[in-house]
């Protein structure tokens, strides 16, 4: 009987710390796989920030935030758990906002605080920090962090006034074409949906025009930017004038709400505007001590008849200034200008042309227009090659290859000159350049006859033989790439020559046979004549002679 007890109690003690053992690690790897957690989000659903750290959507400007936490440990919820909440407003020079808060979960397991985030204001505005905390059991605390922003849902951040180029201005004139570029940002993390109107006033608050712009889907915290096309009416009152924009949730007579407070941007109806168009020279590169023409076209944008200088400079030196009388308005003309370049030094000069503001102009940004770089270089004696171009990479020996060679003069004076090639340091030909102009090129054309050049690869190079009175010799000479010279299949191959010689053979052969035809015809008509009733009737016998 003891001996059964004992083997009974042994059994129950090897159970009982089994079962210890077990629920030891069971717990323990439960633990381990959730444990103790906390969870802070807003009343903003479904992007209200659950999960961890997760941020929740914005919120606008005299908004109440409600923040939770929800405490559990292996997903139960835990009740009576002190939550410490911290709440950071955006940081600011003005001052920075905490708000600490202490809160108990209920039997859901949740607490909560709310807070203000206050009407428009520079210590409210931009992105909030909520951290929170809560010690559940000795060594288990966990944390979590939310984020928000606070400002404005959808905001119109900037408002152009652009000219037909899309070129940002602020003066136009009656009947000119305005553009009105609205650029509106959201913070929200879903699309909304806005309308926004376009108010135009004049400077005595009079109505210049009014549209509304319905529909438009903003990106999830993104950016869009709208073109408004306004023609200013011809009846315009003349001096400043304002553009308003506001954004709603929806068309104003349906009910829609502000998003933000309405934008504004200046701009200036005139009457007086004159611009400079365009300046052509006809000719970016000149010798010094010629005379170059430089067209300036010039527009009166306005609504008075205008007179005024233009002013054609190099560089920031004046060249010359001519006047235009009674330009009618929305007309333009085209002024020619002498640039005389005997007293201007060798170099590259930027040529500009600008008008004199004329009484009442307000916008003068198209004014002045620069143009181009014109190089004024000295008077000489320059020849040059400019190309090299085989006609092919490979050549067959016993070919005629053609190579063309363009030269240039870029000097001064009438050119004339030898330009020589030559495959490695052999000449291929010589060829003249008769009387080539300045600042004209031309293009030769060489024949190499590869028939007696040995397989290889050869370096083609020019040569245009200096004139009298060059000393820029750099320019001279030229190489080009690696022309490869081998034999040709068989067969494949036909000398130019022959191309002549089959003809002529031909020919030959042609007259050959007419002469032989008309030799025969010839022979057989005198057989004819000295034989049968002809031979008889002249009494000439078979054998040519008189019986």
């Amino acid at each position: 009987m003891d001996a059964r007890l004992e083997k009974t109690a042994l059994v129950l003690a090897i159970m009982v710390i089994l079962s210890v053992y077990v629920s030891a690690n069971i717990e323990e790897a439960y633990t381990q796989t959730t444990g103790g957690k906390i969870d802070l989000f807003t009343q903003k659903h479904p992007l209200d920030g659950k999960g961890p750290n997760m941020p929740s959507d914005a919120f606008g400007p005299g908004d109440n935030v409600m923040i939770f936490a929800l405490v559990t440990y292996n997903d139960f919820p835990v009740s009576s758990a002190l939550v410490d909440f911290e709440v950071r407003g955006p940081e600011n020079p003005i001052q920075n906002i905490t708000v600490s808060r202490v809160v108990a979960t209920n039997d859901l397991g949740l607490a909560s605080i709310e807070v203000g985030v206050g009407l428009v204001s520079e210590i409210s505005f931009g992105e909030w920090i909520v951290k929170g905390k809560s010690k559940i059991a000795e060594g288990v605390a966990p944390q979590d962090t939310l984020s928000f922003k606070v400002g404005w849902i959808v905001d119109v951040v900037s408002i152009r006034t652009l000219n037909e180029n899309h070129e940002e201005q602020i003066e136009f004139t009656m009947g000119s074409l305005m553009v009105i570029e609205v650029t509106l940002e959201s913070i929200a993390l879903t699309e909304k949906n806005v309308t926004f109107t376009i108010t135009v006033l004049n400077q005595l608050n009079g109505l210049i025009h009014f549209a509304e712009i319905g529909n438009l889907i903003l990106p999830a915290n993104g950016i869009l930017v709208y073109q408004y096309f306004l023609r200013i009416p011809e009846d315009a009152l003349i001096g400043e004038a304002i553009v308003y924009i506001c954004a709603y949730t929806s068309a104003p007579d349906l009910g829609g709400i502000p998003y933000c407070p309405e934008a504004s941007k200046e701009f200036v109806i005139a009457s007086h505007d004159v611009a400079v168009l365009s300046v052509h020279p006809s000719s970016t590169s000149i010798f010094k001590g010629e005379i170059i023409d430089i067209d300036v076209a010039v527009k009166n944008e306005g609504w008075e008849i205008e007179s005024f200088n233009v002013n054609l400079y190099r560089n920031e030196t004046l060249i010359d200034s001519l006047s235009i009388l009674d330009l009618q308005p929305h007309s333009n003309t085209t002024i020619a200008f002498a640039w005389n370049t005997s007293q201007v030094d060798r170099g590259f000069y930027r040529i500009s042309a600008h008008i004199d503001p004329v009484p009442g102009e307000v916008d003068i940004s198209d004014n002045t227009l620069v143009d181009g770089l014109v190089e004024v270089k000295e008077l000489t004696h320059n020849v040059a090659l400019v190309d090299i171009r085989p006609s092919a990479e490979t050549a067959y020996i016993g070919q005629i290859f053609e190579v063309n060679v363009t030269v240039g003069n870029e000097g001064g004076f009438v050119e004339s000159f030898d330009v020589v090639l030559y495959y490695d340091s052999n000449v291929v030909g010589a060829i003249t350049v008769d009387s080539l102009a300045p600042n004209d090129i031309e293009t030769l054309t060489f024949n190499w006859d590869t028939g007696r050049v040995a397989e290889g690869n050869y370096i083609l190079s020019a040569l245009a033989i200096p004139v009298d009175g060059e000393t820029e010799l750099d320019d001279n000479v030229m190489e080009d790439g690696v022309v490869e010279v081998k034999m040709g299949p068989k067969g494949w191959f036909v000398p130019c020559w022959l191309w002549w010689l089959v003809p002529l053979l031909v020919s030959v052969l042609i007259l050959l046979a007419i002469l032989l035809h008309r030799r025969k015809k010839r022979k057989e008509a005198e057989e004819t004549f000295y034989s049968g009733w002809t031979a008889w009737y002249y009494r000439y016998g078979l054998k040519g002679t008189n019986s």
